[in-house]
């Protein structure tokens, strides 16, 4: 007879899956991020404290690809794009060169190997360690697996996120491979089984090739996975976890740990499935932020075992020189590193979030115990490094970069006052905004003052015109100017004085200054193209939209809380207020009666004027906490 399956864990780790994020938001106020609250619940309730959270062998299989998962969905958030991205012109200047991930990420790569080596010679030169190597490459590593889910809510943080991800990955990785190759050569001596680690990159090119092949001399099949996309087959879903298992198994097949295959396999779906086109990412990140990964961190907790430290004096010195290592040995290189371009206060937020440190620390004991390298002390010591670093790390990143309150939707300010800007204007106010005009020909904003805009006469490079038009206040700029170098004057005043505000402008070429500062790029080529495309394609819609009459049709982003989850039906959307499409992900949705809606879905609505316009406000309240 088989024996009989507990799914008893399993329930535990899922109710406590639930409610954490609920608990350590209440208790924090948001400042710190469930996967800390998931690992001490993980201890309470595992073997150190009540011990209700047994070894089983289905828990541990579903903890550890709710690891792989978690480095899947952390490739899977990098931006191929930004890495490609050249450094332009100005790349001698500091504050341009080290907004580039790949830049930043080499630097803080090499200034980590270099503290940490001192750090861990210091302490070995003490008689406190013996070997050398495993701990050097344990302490300049990092935990990608932490980073990506506190960046994961972070998103208003921009180009920075990229930066710290895509240096969280070379530490990491450059961790995992020279541990892999030490187990190796202890395990089984120096030979071919090192050289098997080139297998990995080496797979990854060959599907990123065969892919593109594949899309140009089998389009045939290509338009069969599109269509098998949103069936019930979900395809696309099933081909993206297959990916991963298969990195997964390669990873397993060379020897090395599963965190290289599966962000190889992120990687690989990152750069095959561009960000904009499907939900796929959407059903991935709930998949696996639902269940995989909270399991993962749960069950880290549960079986971390502190036995060691009660049982020799030694960990007790080790705990403070290991945790002032972890934290100097990232704090210093990114302190030097990030201030230049982001300033002291992201640069110390992110050295914290780097000093997390997790998986390596897990896979450095289990190889250590096998070959002996560590003593008890050491190992005892590691795991309370491990413990403190991955609480203390999220936390100190939140306090650091606390999230702004969200502003009120309502304000938009117009650089240039020529026909785009005089013309946009009037369609932003339409939509809701208080709009302020900027331009330094003052007859150019006679008109819109007679219109009732606010307006303001001066040059926007100026700091003083910046602030009359107070611009910390709004919520988007827009620039309408010729000139790139006045362009990019006032993006980087703007910049100056507001360094989250969204920045929107048209270019005639890609300007690669304006990417250093986050500005948000249109060329005039690719604005035409979709122009004319939606007049040939939609006649009828488009020249509603491009009208400049009061249409009863608008577009709207949906911010308010109180409208998720409900169907349209039931929303009270008065005045005969129809919802035309939705956006969601790159996807057009048509909806029904029994649609529901999601946060920041665009909606485009057709009615009645005033209808419209009460509808375009009431999906579009910022403050998600009113429930007027």
């Amino acid at each position: 007879m088989e024996p009989e399956i507990d799914f008893a864990p399993l329930l535990l780790v899922s109710a406590l899956a639930f409610l954490i994020p609920i608990v350590t938001h209440r208790l924090s106020g948001g400042k710190v991020p469930s996967v800390v609250g998931e690992i001490a619940a993980g201890i309470v309730f595992g073997q150190t404290v009540i011990g209700v959270i047994d070894a089983n062998v289905w828990l541990e299989f579903l903890s550890l690809f709710g690891f792989a998962y978690l480095m899947f969905l952390a490739g899977l958030e990098v931006d191929t794009a930004l890495l490609a991205r050249p450094l332009g012109p100005r790349w001698y200047d500091p504050r341009v060169a080290l907004r580039h991930p790949m830049v930043s990420g080499v630097l803080l790569l090499l200034l980590a190997l270099v503290v940490s080596a001192l750090g861990v010679a210091l302490i070995k030169s003490w008689g406190l360690v013996e070997d050398f190597w495993l701990l050097f490459f344990v302490f300049s590593a990092t935990a990608v697996g932490v980073i990506a889910p506190v960046l994961k809510d972070r998103a208003e943080l921009g180009g920075f996120n990229q930066v710290i991800l895509v240096a969280g990955f070379l530490i990491e990785f450059t961790a995992i491979v020279a541990i892999g190759i030490i187990a190796a050569i202890d395990r089984q001596g120096l030979g071919v089984e090192a050289l098997l680690l080139l297998t990995l990159p080496a797979a990854f090119l060959v599907l990123l090739l065969g892919a593109r092949r594949g899309r140009t001399q089998l389009p045939s099949v290509v338009r069969l996975i599109d269509e098998l996309a949103h069936t019930s087959a979900q395809l696309k879903i099933r081909g993206a976890l297959a990916l991963l298992v298969i990195f997964v198994v390669l990873s397993q097949v060379v020897g090395t740990e599963l965190v290289l295959g599966s962000f190889f396999a992120g990687l690989a779906l990152t750069i095959l499935s561009p960000k904009q086109g499907s939900s796929m990412r959407i059903k991935l990140d709930a998949l696996g932020y639902g269940f995989f990964i909270p399991i993962f961190f749960i069950t880290v907790g549960a079986t971390l075992d502190f036995d060691a430290l009660f049982e020799t004096a030694d960990a007790a010195l080790l705990i403070p020189a290991f945790i002032i290592i972890a934290i100097v040995g990232k704090m210093a290189p990114a302190l030097l590193v990030l201030s230049p371009a982001y300033g002291v206060r992201r640069a110390l937020a992110g050295g914290a979030l780097f000093s997390a440190n997790l998986s390596i620390i897990l896979a450095a004991v289990t190889v250590a115990e096998d070959t002996g390298q560590f003593g008890e002390a050491t190992s005892a010591a590691l795991l309370v490094v491990a413990l403190v670093s991955t609480a203390a790390a999220p936390w100190s990143f939140n306090a650091l970069l606390p999230k702004r309150a969200p502003r009120p939707v309502g304000r938009a300010i117009v650089v240039g006052a020529g026909r785009a800007g005089g013309e946009l204007a009037p369609r932003l106010a339409r939509s809701g905004l208080q709009v302020t005009v900027i331009d330094r020909d003052a007859a150019a904003l006679a008109d819109l003052a007679t219109e009732g805009f606010e307006t303001v006469v001066g040059d926007a490079r100026e700091a003083s015109v910046i602030e009359a038009a107070r611009a910390d206040s709004a919520e988007v700029v827009v620039i309408d100017v010729k000139d790139p170098e006045m362009a990019y004057g006032v993006a980087r005043s703007l910049r100056g004085r507001a360094r989250d505000l969204r920045i929107v402008t048209w270019v005639m070429d890609h300007d690669p200054r304006l990417d250093a500062l986050d500005v948000e790029m249109h060329t005039f080529g690719s604005a035409t193209a979709v122009a004319l495309e939606g007049a040939v394609l939609h006649p009828g819609l488009f020249s509603v939209l491009g009208s400049g009459a009061d249409s009863g049709l608008e577009e709207v982003l949906v911010r308010n809380a109180l409208v998720l989850d409900v169907p349209l039906r039931e929303l009270p959307l008065h005045g005969g207020v129809r919802a035309v499409l939705v956006m969601r992900d790159g996807e057009v949705i048509i909806p029904e009666g029994d649609t529901t809606l999601a946060l920041l879905d665009q909606v485009t609505l057709g009615g009645e004027p005033t209808a419209v316009r009460e509808a375009f406000h009431f999906l579009g309240r910022h403050h998600l906490e009113d429930h007027d």
